[in-house]
């Protein structure tokens, strides 16, 4: 049986590389990109308010656009552009071309070369093209990867036009154990269970340290990250880091997806200048007080 290949799913496969589940998901998501552009157009000319502020910060005062959320614009470009090419340079239609050249028998050499791509280099379009190939999706060898990237970007554009106010996981009680959770503009949290009183600040220095030690993927580490950080750090952003030598590619998981030491993607993102701050909010991989711990490096 064939595993989907979507880090975030375990579902079995009809043969190709992802459930279809998840394609469906993907194929959603793409349609969404449509009438999602238009808002997060608005979004960068800052003509609509939303929940919260996407890339908000004093520098940002007084700007005629929203910086963070065209961060996030182009961060969704990018990840569309790089599947487009991908999936056609692996499945689009090539023609012979002769080199000039002659082989020993005496026929002419040629060369398989890749017909131009004709598409529209917007969104809309990009979007529109990928939903067109579900097959070359489903069975592309790194389509786990596709299919986390883009649901991933489709989602970080719906949250910087609609972003609703979140509430920061600052870990277990040091006295208790038990879960805490401050509103964004606290400086202090109450544990409504031994009514004890912490520092915010402190309690989330502590869980990035408690992170650092974690190994993690790419995907992981963008749905855990960001919140901590307060900047936008996607899953693309981590693997072009890793492709550059910014990051080691360290043991992969049971799925054979690469991982990351947690600890050396915070100091390479809080070393990377970025525009983009977005609102803390929960840790995924640590819904309570297990969750760090349980991802222990080996």
């Amino acid at each position: 049986m064939i595993t989907c290949s979507v880090p975030s799913c375990s579902n079995p496969t009809a043969g190709g590389e992802v459930c279809g589940l998840c394609l469906g998901r993907l194929l959603g998501d793409l349609a969404a990109v449509d009438e999602l552009v238009d808002d997060l157009d608005d979004t960068v000319a800052r003509r609509t308010r939303t929940g919260q502020r996407v890339g908000s910060r004093p520098s940002d005062t007084g700007l005629p656009f929203n910086v963070g959320a065209a961060e996030v614009r182009d961060d969704l470009r990018n990840v569309l552009s790089t599947w487009v090419r991908e999936l056609w340079e692996t499945h689009g239609p090539r023609h012979e071309v002769p080199t000039g050249e002659t082989a020993p028998g005496g026929s002419p050499v040629v060369v398989a070369e890749l017909d131009p791509l004709d598409l529209d280099d917007t969104l809309p379009d990009m979007a529109a093209w990928l939903r067109r190939h579900p097959s070359w999706i489903e069975y592309h060898q790194a389509a786990g990867e596709l299919v986390d990237e883009i649901t991933d970007a489709v989602e970080r554009a719906r949250r910087a036009v609609d972003l609703p106010p979140a509430r920061l996981y600052c870990g277990p009680c040091p006295n208790c154990g038990a879960d805490l959770y401050a509103r964004p503009d606290r400086a202090t949290i109450g544990c409504r269970e031994c009514e004890s009183q912490h520092d915010v600040e402190a309690l989330r220095a502590a869980l990035l340290d408690a992170a650092r030690a974690q190994l993690a993927t790419a995907a992981e580490v963008a749905r855990a990250l960001p919140r901590l950080l307060g900047r936008d750090l996607s899953a693309n952003t981590v693997r072009t880091w890793a492709r550059n030598g910014r990051l080691t590619r360290r043991e992969p998981d049971e799925r054979g997806r690469p991982r990351y030491l947690v600890g050396e993607v915070i100091d390479v993102a809080l070393a990377t200048p970025s525009r983009t701050q977005i609102a803390p909010s929960g840790l995924p991989w640590s819904r309570d007080r297990h969750g760090v711990a349980g991802r222990a490096s080996k």
